[in-house]
């Protein structure tokens, strides 16, 4: 075997790999022992068909397999041992032409083309000047994050009559047209809120009912198609063909009212005996205003700083290459280049701070450890039962560690998981390197910075 490299530039290469028979024969004889083995010819005993029968039959397919076999072996055994520094994969080259004919040929010559890594140099230090935007949490914030633990302590109550905030539980039901019911049409008890009701004629029918009334009502002009189908529990509803004549008959009747904060909501939401009235709970939400504010500052900052450094990278990469390799991906396979454009315009770009962000990664000695990974599994955990009011004090910590290790264990939110903490000691390297200045700003301003 014999394996060369030509650098056809700083940033291209083709990979010249010689296989003699010897190279793979051995690998090719055992393949054909073990078909021998296993097949079933008819007019002899399993496994004791003749060798050169096997070999005329089966010869050329498995020497095609276990030369690619051996190649493949051979091409990254070199690059590792030879510490070539590359992008994407070796291509099959366009440049010189491979021919193979596994029929009349030993030994062969195959040719890959090779994207190099560029070689350069990342100045991240003081002459990098970011603004670190401080995030003030305004007193509008404030006070609809009371009215969504007011809401969450809420609960229904029953009401005599309704009115447009009212929750109506009951029956829906297709009427004929002289208004009395169609035992065959559409129904199913059901509940509907009367505020979602958006025109006003449709919506005054169902304001001061009681219990027992009946308000009949055209369904189109009062649910929207997918409302009606969830409605009726009728995924066929069809609103071109249905008869629109119904009606509905009135069960129960209740009013959500907000709940009181209580020290049994506050232990709740925040933990037994943390918060007790309701200026340590404005102090509470604005200090995790101020949490969630910060790690928004932060990516702020990563981002204009990958954008800084990715601007002012002073080498080239083979985009062309890439953009070959990109297309010989199983998920793109069907696109074309023009395609590849539209989706990623600014490729280039991507691909400079993919290197950059790995060489800062490499230089800084930056490292995720195994406990780095769970507790991190374990803080997005955490919100996702916060999203549905459950404070991280009511999770047992076995169940969060087993939730947390489950996360862990599937490669994919395992390496998202790996990304967010690398990015999190990114970002702490940029605001120790960098210049910041400081500025105050709404949430709402700095929004804006976004579009």
């Amino acid at each position: 075997m014999e394996i060369t490299q030509n650098n056809i530039d700083a940033l291209n290469a083709t990979i010249k790999i010689t296989l003699a028979k010897a190279d793979y024969e051995a690998q090719v004889n055992d393949s054909l022992k073990k078909i021998r083995r296993n097949a079933n010819v008819r007019g002899f005993r399993p496994g004791q068909a003749p060798m050169g029968m096997i070999r005329r039959q089966y010869l050329h397919p498995v020497m095609a397999e276990e030369v690619n076999k051996v190649l493949s072996k051979a091409l990254f055994d070199y690059l590792k041992d030879n510490k070539v520094d590359y992008l994407g994969e070796p291509l099959p080259s366009t440049r010189e032409k491979t021919e193979v004919d596994f029929e009349k040929d030993d030994d062969f010559t195959f040719y890959f083309d090779l994207a190099l890594a560029p070689k350069f140099d990342v100045a991240l230090d003081n002459s990098l000047s970011l603004t670190q935007y401080v995030i003030k949490p305004s007193d509008e914030d404030i006070n609809r994050a009371m009215d969504s633990y007011r809401n969450a302590a809420g609960k229904h109550e029953p009401r005599e009559a309704s009115d447009e905030e009212s929750l109506l539980k009951g029956e829906v039901y297709q009427v004929k047209e002289d208004g009395t019911r169609n035992d065959e049409g559409l129904s199913n008890k059901t509940s509907m809120l009367v505020s979602r009701i958006e025109n006003a004629d449709q919506k005054a029918k169902f304001v001061g009912k009681k219990a027992g009334d009946e308000i009949q009502f055209d369904l189109k002009e009062v649910f929207k198609e997918a409302e009606a189908k969830a409605m009726l529990g009728n995924k066929m509803l069809d609103f071109n063909t249905v008869n629109p004549n119904f009606a509905f008959k009135i069960d129960e009747i209740s009013n959500f009212v907000k709940g009181e904060l209580t020290q049994e909501v506050y232990d709740k939401f925040f933990g037994e005996d943390k918060v007790h009235n309701e200026d340590e709970l404005r102090a509470e939400i604005y200090r995790q205003f101020e949490e969630s504010y910060a790690h928004e500052s932060d990516y702020k900052v990563f981002i204009d700083a990958k954008d800084a450094l990715t601007k002012a990278a002073n080498f080239d990469v083979p985009l062309e290459f890439m953009k070959r390799w990109m297309l010989n991906l199983e998920q793109y396979k069907d696109w074309d280049e023009a395609k590849l454009n539209e989706n990623f315009p600014n490729l280039e770009g991507d691909i400079k701070w993919n290197l950059i962000e790995n060489k800062l990664v490499k230089d800084n000695n930056i490292e995720v450890s195994a406990d780095e990974e769970l507790d991190q599994a374990k803080k997005l955990v955490m919100a996702e039962f916060a999203r549905y009011g459950v404070h991280p004090s009511q999770i047992p910590a076995d169940a969060l560690d087993n939730i947390s290790k489950e996360r862990l264990a599937k490669n994919q939110d395992r390496n998202m998981i790996r990304n967010q903490v690398t990015n999190e000691k990114l970002t702490a390297l940029i605001k120790e390197k960098a210049t910041l200045t400081q500025q105050e700003i709404s949430y709402e301003d700095f929004g804006k910075l976004f579009e």
